[in-house]
C-alpha cells in the first residue's frame, strides 16, 4: 500500500501509542548503534524518521514487547514490519560527536536539527503522594541537578564540533518552579556567549511571572509549559503535587509568555488517553485562542510509572484529537513550525502531520 500523508499519520499514531517490538537479533544491532535506547523511560525511546516524519517510539517497556509494529535490522539499516506484509524504512538520527563532557550523557538527537537534554532528573513533586501518576522519571543517585557551568561548557564543546542543532532543555522541577526558571536562565545566558542557535525551554510555570520575561531576555526562543490534564479536579487526582499550581496560574503564565515571546512561541502538552478526549479539544480551543500551540502526547503505561497497569492511549483516539487540533491551529494561523525545539520537531505527537493535512 502506498503511503500518503494520512496513512503516514496513522502509522505514526500506532507507533506513538503502542511502541515497537524488537527481536533479539535486531536488539543486538540496536544496542551496537545506540546503547542508551534500552534504558527505560520516555527519555530513552527511539528517535527516528519514517518517510520524512520524525517519531519518538518506545522500545524498552513491557507494552513494546506486544506491539504489532516490529523493528528489523540488516547491515546497519532498520525498517518496520506491520500489518499485511507492510514494510517501511526507519532512519536513526546521527549520534552526537563525543565531547568528553557531561553533555555526552545528557544530550540526544531528537531529529536531524534538534537535540534534547534533561539536566534535572530530580523533581520536587517526586515524593509519596505527590508524583504525577504518568511520570516515569527516575532520579539520579546524586539527587541534584547538573551544575549549570558543566551544562554550558559541555554545549560549548559540542558546538565547536557541530553547529547544526537547536536546543531543547527539559527535565524535572528541582526545588520549585522559580528555582528551576532561574537555573535555566543561567544556562541560557552561558550558551548565548557562543551560539545564537534557537533554545526551547520546558518548565512548570514560575510563581513569579516576571521570570518568564527574564527567560526571554536571557535568550530563550520559546517556552513549553505543560498543563497535561485539562480538568482541574482530575488534575488533582493525577498530578497531586504539581496541581498545586492552579489552572488559573497556568493561563496567566501563558498570556505572559505570549506577551513576551509572541504568538506561536508558547506551547502546552496535554496527555491523551487518561482524560476525556472532548475535554482535550475544548482546552486546545482555549489555548489556540490566546496564541498557544497545544501538543497532544498519548499516555503510555511506562514500567516505572504509577499508571503502569492502565491501558495505553488508543491510536484512533490520538488521531481523533490530533485531527481536530490541526484544524484549530490552521484556523488561528498557528503553525508548529513557528516554534523551535520539541514543537517543531513533532516527533512525540501528530500536530505537525495533521496541520499539513488540513
Amino acid at each position: 500500500m502506498g503511503f500518503d500523508c494520512k496513512k503516514l499519520a496513522q502509522v505514526k499514531a500506532g507507533l506513538l501509542c503502542l511502541g515497537v517490538n524488537v527481536d533479539k537479533e535486531t536488539g543486538k544491532q540496536l544496542l551496537k548503534a545506540r546503547p542508551y535506547f534500552y534504558d527505560k523511560g520516555f527519555v530513552h525511546a527511539i528517535n527516528a524518521n519514517i518517510l520524512g516524519s520524525n517519531v519518538c517510539v518506545s522500545v524498552a517497556e513491557q507494552f513494546s514487547g506486544v506491539s504489532p509494529y516490529h523493528l528489523k535490522g540488516s547491515d546497519g539499516d532498520f525498517y518496520l514490519e506491520f500489518g499485511a506484509e507492510e514494510r517501511v524504512p526507519i532512519r536513526l538520527f546521527d549520534d552526537l560527536p563525543v565531547t568528553g563532557t557531561v553533555i555526552d550523557k545528557l544530550a540526544r538527537p531528537h531529529s536531524d536539527r534538534v537535540i534534547s537534554l534533561w539536566p534535572s532528573l530530580v523533581c520536587c513533586y517526586d515524593s509519596p503522594g505527590k508524583k504525577c501518576k504518568f511520570c516515569s522519571i527516575k532520579p539520579t543517585e546524586e539527587q541534584t541537578v547538573v551544575a549549570e557551568e558543566e551544562v554550558v561548557e559541555g554545549l560549548r564543546a559540542l558546538f565547536k564540533l557541530t553547529e547544526r542543532y537547536s536546543i531543547n532543555i527539559g527535565g524535572g522541577t528541582y526545588h520549585n518552579p522559580d528555582y528551576m526558571a532561574e537555573y535555566l536562565i543561567r544556562i541560557i545566558k552561558g550558551v548565548r556567549t557562543f551560539t545564537d542557535t534557537p533554545i526551547s525551554v520546558e518548565l512548570a510555570p514560575p510563581s513569579e511571572l516576571s521570570l518568564i520575561g527574564k527567560l526571554h531576555e536571557a535568550g530563550a526562543s520559546s517556552l513549553i509549559m505543560n498543563l497535561e490534564v485539562a480538568d482541574p479536579e482530575l488534575r488533582k487526582e493525577i498530578c497531586p503535587g504539581k496541581s498545586s499550581i492552579s489552572y488559573e496560574h497556568y493561563y496567566e503564565a501563558y498570556k505572559e509568555g505570549v506577551d513576551k515571546f509572541g504568538r506561536g512561541k508558547i506551547s502546552c502538552v496535554l496527555i491523551a488517553g487518561i482524560q476525556p478526549k472532548e475535554d482535550i479539544v475544548d482546552e486546545c480551543r482555549k489555548l489556540t485562542d490566546i496564541g498557544v500551540i497545544p501538543t497532544i502526547i498519548p499516555f503510555k503505561a511506562m514500567d516505572d510509572c504509577q499508571f503502569r497497569y492502565k491501558n495505553n492511549c488508543r491510536p484512533e483516539e490520538l488521531i481523533w484529537i490530533s485531527s481536530r487540533v490541526g484544524v484549530l491551529l490552521k484556523d488561528k494561523s498557528l503553525s508548529p513550525e513557528m516554534q523551535e525545539g520539541c514543537t517543531k520537531c513533532g516527533g512525540c505527537s501528530l500536530e505537525t502531520n495533521y496541520y499539513s493535512l488540513v
